[in-house]
Order: structure tokens, then C-alpha cells, then sequence
């Protein structure tokens, strides 16, 4: 307890020298605006009464610090976006948590010429709370991924996405976790219906593989993207999927669903919401059919100040769980506020609420948590 306060105190003054001291950490332009460098620095102050996502879950205290640096290259044929940054992550009472989590990532862009995409490659550790193992994980996440996009004529368009995600978890033995590697190609089919918006078409197949087993799932969907009405923008597809799990030796079928849209209302008030259906695989490798759904809102009260609010629902179907029939259903809602400086520092306030009623009596938990986070890039 007597190390906290002087933990705290060390994070603001190092955020401090981030904000105040321009002329050391300034944003530098190597050549105009072609090569620039930022660093940026974020101290986050939290409570989360359950860290652990599960039934009589302990509440902690937990200060995060992140400092890092970016590099962006916008000149020439191929653009650059490369990221390096490390934090901190302490906690008061459960010491055993206090993690280092580095992350890197380099995205290359083309966006001239008749094919155009971008490649990107990262590898982050982090340190979460898994609701569906009821359990704070920390792992290696290493995503590579590709995406490219061909005219075939001024009507209509081809895209590829190819990624893969091979992830490590720490203690991996000792909670009963299975590293996962996952394979990812999909390729969709664009016509142009009108001057704002287009149809699509595609395909996708994701290949999955622990110790424990493979699975394979096939999608098949068609949507839209672009204008979809009047000020409500973004993209929306339906399909049909299928599983194929040789852990549980069975196939899984049912509907697919994505969107992603937005509602710019007026200059101060948007509204985003998100729809997604599919199947996923969990950190002890069951195969889960989820259903999460949740509507986001902005409002501008003043050139500094902001707020937010939104609320969510979700419904995780798992397939295979030895211990019997597992189904959880969860509704969460948060609000914050926002106080912008200058584009070199930020401060928001936020609360969390998460309630998850599940038939598995470990997994029937509720969630509540405050966050002060304080910003500043230069």
C-alpha cells in the first residue's frame, strides 16, 4: 500500500514531461509532412470491482502507464505507419497481476496504381479479463495481415483479405490454456449501385488449430457498403455458416451477420452501432456461436467538452463445454466525459457496467468500473 501513492505520483510526472515541455517532446517533421514522428504518453487511474470475470471475482485498483512513439511516412509509392510503445499495468492489492505489455506494429499502404492494399504486422502482449473462462489472461498476440483491392472495370471490384493470428498464452499448462493459430482467407465481389453506394458478395474461411483440435468454418454472405440511407453510413452483410470442429467431432450451423454503421445526426450528435453474429474459439479451445449487438452515442457540448454513452447486448452459445450445456447472456452500458485541451492532451472520465447471467454458476458475475485516463501526443 505505502508504494501506490508514490507510483501514482512517478506516472503524472512523467506524463507531465510529455505535456508541458514542448520544445523537447515536439512533434518532428523530417522533411514537411512525407516523415513525422509523434510520442505520445497515456496514464490511465482505475477500479474494477470483479478482475477477474467471474462469480465473487476480486475488485482491484490498477494504474496503467503508456508511453510510445509513432512514425508515419506518407511520400513515395508505399506509405509507412509503425507504432512502438510499452506500459505498465499495477495493481494494488493483487500484485501477482502487475504486468510490462510492449506492442508493435508496421502497416505498409499502397494507394496508387491499379492494385492497391495495405500489409500490416504486429505483436502485442496484454493482460485482460476473459469472460468467457472466467479467468485474466495474459498473452502474446502476433496478427499478420493482407488486403488488396483490384478494378476489374469502372462497375465492378475485387477484394482479397488475408490474415494470420498465432497467439501464445503465459502459464499456458497451469490454467489449462491452448495456444491458437489461425489462418483467415476471404475474398468479396463489389458492384457499384449507385454513386454512394455498393453491393457485395463473398466468401469466407478461417482455419483454427490448437493442441486440442481443429476447426474450420465456411461463410457465404452478400450486403452493402457505403450510403445505406440518408446520413447512415457504413456496411452491412448476411450470410450462411458452417463448422466443422474435430475437437467435439460435430458440425455447427447457423446465420452470419456483420455491421458496422454510423448516424451523423447533426455536427454534434453521432451514433455508431454494431452488429455481429459468428463463431469463435475460446482461450480453453470450446467453439462458441455468439451474437453481439450495441449502439454507441457522441455528443459535442463545447469545443472542449464532450460526452458518450452507450449500451450492449450479447448472447455466447457454447457448443462443446464438457462440463454441459453453457449459455450466457450479458448486457452492459457505460458513460463518459471528455475534456480536450489541445490536440496534445486529453482527459476522460468513465464508467463500465457489465451484467453476465450465464447457466454455468461461476460464469453469473457482475462488473463495474471507473477509469480518469489522461493523454498527450506530440
Amino acid at each position: 500500500m505505502g508504494h501506490a501513492p508514490r507510483f501514482i505520483k512517478l506516472s503524472f510526472a512523467l506524463l507531465a514531461l510529455l505535456v508541458f515541455p514542448q520544445s523537447v517532446f515536439a512533434l518532428l517533421n523530417i522533411d514537411g509532412t512525407r516523415n513525422q514522428i509523434f510520442v505520445f504518453g497515456e496514464l490511465n487511474l482505475g477500479y474494477n470491482s470483479n478482475i477477474f470475470a467471474q462469480n465473487g471475482g476480486d475488485g482491484d485498483f490498477i494504474t496503467t502507464f503508456i508511453v510510445g512513439t509513432d512514425y508515419k511516412r506518407g511520400a513515395g509509392t508505399i506509405s509507412i505507419d509503425a507504432r512502438a510503445q510499452i506500459g505498465y499495468e499495477r495493481y494494488n492489492t493483487n500484485s501477482d497481476r502487475n504486468a510490462v505489455n510492449p506492442s508493435f506494429r508496421l502497416a505498409l499502404g499502397r494507394t496508387t496504381g491499379r492494385l492497391t492494399g495495405t500489409f500490416s504486422v504486429e505483436a502485442t502482449r496484454a493482460s485482460r479479463a476473459d469472460s468467457a473462462i472466467n479467468l485474466r489472461t495474459s498473452s502474446w498476440s502476433y496478427p499478420v495481415d493482407l488486403k488488396l483491392r483490384y478494378p476489374i472495370n469502372e462497375k465492378l471490384y475485387v477484394t482479397s483479405d488475408t490474415g494470420y493470428l498465432h497467439r501464445t498464452y503465459a502459464d499456458a499448462k497451469a490454467l489449462k490454456l491452448y495456444d491458437l493459430t489461425e489462418y483467415t482467407q476471404a475474398v468479396d465481389f463489389f458492384r457499384v449501385y449507385t454513386s454512394k453506394l455498393d453491393l457485395l458478395g463473398g466468401y469466407r474461411m478461417r482455419y483454427s488449430d490448437t493442441t486440442k483440435g481443429r476447426t474450420t468454418d465456411h461463410n457465404f454472405s452478400v450486403g452493402a457498403t457505403g450510403g445505406i440511407l440518408p446520413k447512415l453510413n457504413g456496411l452491412v452483410r448476411f450470410g450462411y455458416q458452417l463448422r466443422n470442429d474435430t475437437t467435439a467431432a460435430a458440425t455447427y450451423k447457423n446465420f452470419s451477420a456483420s455491421a458496422q454503421l454510423n448516424w451523423n445526426a447533426t455536427r454534434k450528435f453521432v451514433m455508431a452501432g454494431q452488429l455481429s453474429r459468428d463463431f469463435s474459439t475460446t482461450a480453453n479451445a470450446l467453439s462458441v456461436d455468439s451474437f453481439v449487438a450495441n449502439l454507441h452515442a457522441n455528443y459535442i457540448l463545447t469545443r472542449r467538452y464532450q460526452i458518450d454513452g452507450g449500451i450492449g447486448y450479447g448472447h455466447n452459445n457454447f457448443l462443446n463445454d464438457p462440463r454441459g450445456p453453457r449459455h450466457d447472456d450479458f448486457i452492459t452500458w457505460d458513460a463518459g466525459i471528455t475534456y480536450t485541451w489541445s490536440e496534445k492532451f486529453k482527459a476522460s472520465l468513465n464508467y463500465v457496467h457489465l451484467q453476465n447471467w450465464s447457466t454455468l454458476a461461476q460464469s453469473d458475475f457482475t462488473s463495474n468500473a471507473v477509469n480518469l485516463t489522461l493523454t498527450s501526443r506530440f
